[in-house]
């Protein structure tokens, strides 16, 4: 090995965005499925069983790393709690998560859509469709055993406009339809911005967070559209979101998919924070939108899951210095992977992130001559794919 990574929690946790800057990794139910060898289906769609299996998780991951970085969702859903309050019953499967039944089978079903949602009250909307009944039910259990306050789902973030559309048409019809049948995609992308504006709104009206200034969209599908497609069908309803509930805070930005060619439209939308895919570099990030916080951009396939844990301190040590090199502010990266971290990703990889962002993240003191010395073995683009 190139490095001799001896990782030490305590030291990290005391140190962390002071002596040096953060690190992040969650794992969620994908991970803990793969590598408990339990069934999806019955993770995601038994509450009692996932409790069990989560806990179990959190106690090997706190002792195997000293970290305590296994998810605490109030139920997880996977990612179609949000687009569920549209309707469309969940589709389990044992080795995937589960997903939303389309609710729309041809453009014209939109205004049937638009009226049943519309007739909706606020409040009504965060109890709205299957899923929704269930988080409750698990939010008051939580509440019963362990004090946890009764939180609703999306006071400060939810799936994108784009990811929703997808989960309500497929998401093959919905990028076809944006061609064939832009009226009625329109009015969907449109229907999703003001529920989104009013489910928001009901759920911090139930946390009493109604000042958070901060908010988040998480969206894979816009990755997939093209430039033009975002900016006429997506990018102004969310920029009113981003407006409405984070006017001068953090306005966070999640894509696993290739956004090289959409960060303009994010910077013009108020994009403040950024974790998008691996394909793209902390350097260009930051050559197109000088003032961002990235949260990334190591790749989680090929790199913390296939790669070895030099490859993962080399990846990390890139992206610090492609900020320092950019005369950017390090304390505006985050260091963890550019999409969440894949099934199967070995726990000696996750301790190998951390420890570089101690070694090398330095914001106090230099780097040890003996690590700067070693050379930095990376190359994203020889390295990352498109599907990465």
């Amino acid at each position: 090995m190139k490095y001799k990574i001896d990782f030490d929690p305590t030291l990290y946790r005391k140190g962390a965005g002071n002596d040096f800057i953060k690190a992040e990794a969650t794992l969620d139910g994908d991970w803990i499925c793969h590598f408990f060898d339990v069934p999806m289906d019955r993770y995601y769609s038994d509450y009692s069983y996932q409790r069990e299996i989560r806990a179990e998780a959190e106690q090997y991951v706190i002792k195997t790393t000293g970290l305590d970085i296994v998810g605490k969702p109030v139920f997880d859903t996977g990612v179609v709690l949000n687009a569920s309050l549209f309707g469309g019953e969940p589709v389990y499967h044992s080795n995937s998560t589960p997903v939303l039944k389309p609710v729309i089978a041809e453009p014209g079903d939109v205004g049937a859509l638009e009226k049943r949602i519309d007739a909706l009250s606020d409040e009504a909307l965060i109890y709205e469709g299957n899923l929704h009944r269930r988080y409750w039910e698990a939010a008051h259990c939580l509440n019963r055993e362990e004090g946890r306050p009764l939180s609703a789902p999306a006071a400060t973030g939810t799936k994108g406009i784009a990811t929703i559309c997808g989960q309500l048409c497929g998401v093959s019809d919905f990028l076809l339809w944006i061609m064939t049948d832009p009226a009625e995609m329109k009015a969907l992308t449109w229907l999703v911005g003001r529920t989104l504006k009013r489910y928001i709104r009901a759920c911090r009206s139930h946390d009493g967070k109604e000042d958070a200034n901060r908010f988040s969209f998480a969206s894979d599908l816009t990755g997939l559209m093209s430039p033009q497609s975002y900016g006429e069908f997506c990018a102004v309803p969310e920029k009113e979101l981003y407006e409405t509930f984070a006017p001068s805070g953090t306005r966070y930005y999640h894509s696993d998919s290739n956004m090289r060619y959409h960060m303009g439209k994010l910077k013009e939308i108020g994009v403040t924070d950024v974790n998008i895919g691996p394909m793209i570099s902390v350097r260009e990030i930051l050559n197109e939108m000088p003032a961002v916080k990235i949260h990334g951009q190591v790749p989680p396939v090929k790199v913390l899951w296939q790669g070895t844990a030099d490859l993962v301190v080399d990846a990390v040590r890139q992206d610090i210095e492609d900020v320092k090199e950019a005369g950017a502010d390090l304390r505006n990266l985050k260091v963890c992977t550019a999409g969440s971290i894949n099934p199967g990703t070995p726990l000696e990889n996750i301790r190998a992130l951390y420890w570089a962002a101690m070694e090398f993240g330095r914001q106090t003191g230099p780097v040890s001559p003996v690590l700067q010395g070693i050379p930095v073995e990376f190359d994203r683009k020889g390295l990352v794919n498109q599907v990465s």
